[in-house]
């Protein structure tokens, strides 16, 4: 049997984070953090996500900030970021993209709508880790 992947989900409203958590604990072993620094803290203490789903608009360490830091990082730069925001800028949007991000998801959204986009990015990661060079 496969090992189950591992998402971080940081948000900084306990409710989402709580659904975001509960939903997606059915199919992923999930950490929940309730900010971007939160979230930078317990990555840096050895965790490394098969995925992050991160909110924009958190106190302390925003999501921009955190995918900055994140992205500028050898060791979590390859890491699929999913935004799921609030926030319908298209400037905020492509900025994000600009980032790297893997997908955008604006909220409200249907935790299954999530699920899908999930798993979209992790099996389209697992296609680009097969054809990575061995060295």
């Amino acid at each position: 049997m496969e090992k189950r992947k591992q998402i971080l989900v940081v948000e900084d409203h306990n409710s989402i984070r709580m659904v975001q958590g509960m939903f997606l604990g059915n199919y992923y072993n999930v950490v929940t953090k309730k900010d971007g620094l939160d979230g930078m803290i317990w990555m840096s203490q050895g965790n490394l996500p098969d995925l992050i789903v991160l909110d924009l608009m958190m106190p302390r360490l925003n999501g921009i900030e955190f995918l900055i830091n994140m992205k500028s990082s050898g060791i979590f730069s390859s890491i699929p970021v999913i935004i799921v925001s609030g926030d319908e800028d298209q400037a905020i949007i492509n900025q994000c993209y600009d980032y790297g991000i893997a997908d955008y998801l604006v909220k409200p959204f249907s935790p299954k709508k999530l699920q899908e986009k999930i798993e979209s990015v992790l099996s389209l990661s697992n296609i680009n880790q097969q054809r990575q060079p061995i060295n």
